[in-house]
């Protein structure tokens, strides 16, 4: 059999099609697990906003898992451990905001929080938590305990 030149053509057009198919499948499965990833990522940002906003505006803490339960689809453990989570992090964010607005340098604060512990602190000592709303007795409490 002799190959001519309209064979190497129609060859080369099967091929192109083959890799064509290829890439797109290739490209379109990247696509998939991109807006996957997207979109888990936006549900997981829902669902911290919406705890760290029913927290903030003093919902109760058993109205707060019965709303992000209902509303999200989520066992009554992962609401329970993400409004912990935030209750440590809130704080957290208060003895920041309160640093800073006492001058300290975001370098001073990353140094503070760093010697005295203040993060990790926090989260293990949940009497510190009820001091979110009074940054300064916070500062206080963590400094006569260092």
């Amino acid at each position: 059999m002799k190959i001519n030149k309209n064979d190497i053509i129609e060859t080369l057009k099967d091929g192109g099609k083959l890799l064509g198919a290829l890439a797109l499948r290739i490209y379109g499965d990247s696509l998939n697990r991109a807006g996957e990833q997207a979109f888990s990522e936006a549900i997981e940002l829902g669902i911290e906003n919406t705890v760290a906003a029913l927290y903030g505006a003093k919902v109760s803490d058993k109205e707060t898992i019965r709303v992000v339960c209902e509303h999200w689809g989520i066992s009554y453990q992962d609401a329970e451990d993400r409004l912990v989570w935030e209750k440590q992090q809130a704080t957290i964010r208060s003895l920041r905001q309160y640093l800073k607005l006492q001058g300290y340098s975001s370098l001073d604060i990353k140094n503070y929080m760093t010697e005295s512990k203040a993060s990790m602190r926090i989260r293990h000592e949940k009497d510190l938590w009820n001091l979110k709303d009074a940054p300064e007795k916070l500062f206080k409490a963590l400094q006569s305990n260092n």
